[in-house]
């Protein structure tokens, strides 16, 4: 008998970022807050082994999605699309006054440091922003673990997302700035 699972792998994940917002219903939300401030307001979503933020200023619309490449979404070009195999940055300016910026990073890990950054990571959870730890159908694996920090500023966002792979001992880390530049 064995103990396996249909867990996402880190390397079927997909990073994309869009020039507007995705309909909720398109996203398999298990957490989420909304932050309004100083003329912008965001959606921060943790979804199954990945996250979604939607930052909006004005008409503008900024989302940024890690899920797992086959997640149905609609038929929409990306600005910016990578896999997670290795670090990735992008800085993207997708209208006059906006700017973001993104670092992406999945790391492997022998199994000694996955249990003590698993460890860290689930305090850290406790603490703040908001998270989202996996129930898995089979009790003796490793619950996946999703946590995101997040700081408010007057002109824009900063995010903080940290995604657990127990299966494969990898964390996957994302960073982004959504911000309003001086005009």
């Amino acid at each position: 008998m064995g103990v396996g699972s249909q867990r996402t792998k880190v390397n079927d994940l997909l990073f994309q970022v869009f020039d507007r917002a995705i309909h909720p219903e398109w996203l398999p939300e298990r957490a989420h807050r909304r932050i309004n401030r100083d003329g912008w307001e965001a959606d921060l979503r943790l979804l199954d082994g990945g996250h979604a933020v939607t930052w909006a200023y004005g008409p503008h619309r900024l989302t940024e999605i890690l899920s797992p490449a086959d997640l149905p979404l609609p038929d929409l070009v990306a600005l910016f699309r990578s896999q997670v195999r290795y670090e990735k940055t992008a800085r993207l300016n997708p209208a006059p006054g906006l700017e973001y910026q993104t670092s992406v990073e999945a790391e492997r890990v022998e199994p000694e440091v996955f249990i003590h950054l698993y460890a860290e990571l689930t305090l850290d959870a406790r603490r703040s922003g908001i998270a989202y730890r996996e129930n898995p159908a089979n009790r003796f694996l490793t619950p996946r673990l999703s946590h995101l920090t997040f700081d408010a500023r007057p002109r824009g966002l900063a995010v903080q997302t940290v995604h657990t792979f127990p299966d494969e001992r990898a964390i996957v880390r994302v960073q982004s700035l959504f911000e309003r530049t001086k005009a």
